[in-house]
């Protein structure tokens, strides 16, 4: 006598996977932001805009399916996950394909193997919790989001040159800064339940205040070699006084906000975006 199987209950593909971290998101729109107000907006950098929003969608379920499938109790990887990055990539993979045709960009086919080698490494990290928790697994993910820079500023143009590359850079020290400072903030002034004297406050914040220096110097000799407007350097000043307030203003055990922390980097990046749009139009 034969057992009757049971129907699997469907599996349900909504809601869609999202990115959880709202750091990324304030990242990714803020570099996004940035670039448009600085090159200008047209049809391509609209169709650039959607390819990168498709990328940078297609991570979230890539990595959880990553970490399923390679995680210490490998687990199958749900078809959702499946479905969605298949979903985000093609997107992405269309977008980027009608540029091509649409405009002969061929320097997108670098910037793209390059975000697919960012990406690849991710991934490759993506298993490993310590790994990504370190400052350089942050900044693989940053470095990926970064590329909508000059992706934008290639499809506003017509072509990668030093100031699409210039504008990368100064965009890259942007979101880079906050690694360091967050570090500073969670993991060292969080820890002490009485702030200590200045001079240790400033030694203590060596990290965020040292890249604060070599960012506002980097800018300035970019404009100096014609790589950016000459007061580019302008744009990171929020982010470098950020870097000395948050140092001098102590955060002691018990009194972190993480929430409010958040938003003043979303605040401190849309003042960026649009001071660096400012600075390239006067330009």
């Amino acid at each position: 006598m034969t057992q009757a199987r049971t129907a699997s209950p469907p599996v349900s593909l909504w809601p869609p996977v999202f990115p959880h971290e709202h750091g990324s998101w304030g990242t990714f729109m803020g570099l996004m932001l940035a670039a448009m107000l600085a090159t200008g907006f047209n049809a391509n950098v609209l169709l650039t805009m959607v390819a990168g929003i498709g990328l940078f969608l297609a991570r979230e379920p890539l990595s959880q399916g990553v970490k399923l499938r390679f995680g210490r109790n490998p687990k199958p990887v749900p078809r959702t996950l499946c479905f969605w990055a298949g979903a985000y990539l093609a997107i992405s993979v269309a977008a980027g394909g009608l540029l091509l045709v649409r405009g002969e960009l061929w320097g997108l086919i670098w910037l793209a193997a390059a975000g697919v080698i960012v990406l690849a490494v991710h991934l490759t990290m993506a298993p490993r919790r310590q790994l990504m928790m370190t400052a350089w697994g942050e900044w693989i993910g940053v470095l990926g989001v970064s590329l909508v820079a000059p992706a934008i500023a290639l499809t506003a143009n017509g072509s990668l040159d030093s100031w699409a590359l210039g504008l990368w850079l100064i965009g890259l020290a942007q979101v880079t800064g906050p690694i360091f400072y967050i570090r500073l903030k969670v993991r060292t002034q969080a820890r002490l339940a009485e702030p200590p004297p200045i001079g240790q406050r400033l030694l203590a914040a060596w990290r965020p205040l040292l890249f604060s220096v070599i960012s506002l110097a980097g800018a300035a000799a970019l404009g100096v070699l014609g790589w950016a407007p000459d007061w580019a350097w302008l744009a990171l000043v929020p982010s470098a006084s950020k870097h000395l307030w948050g140092a001098l203003a102590w955060t002691p055990r018990g009194q972190l906000n993480i929430r409010r922390l958040g938003w003043m980097e979303v605040a401190n990046i849309t003042l960026f975006a649009l001071i660096l749009g400012l600075v390239y139009r006067l330009a």
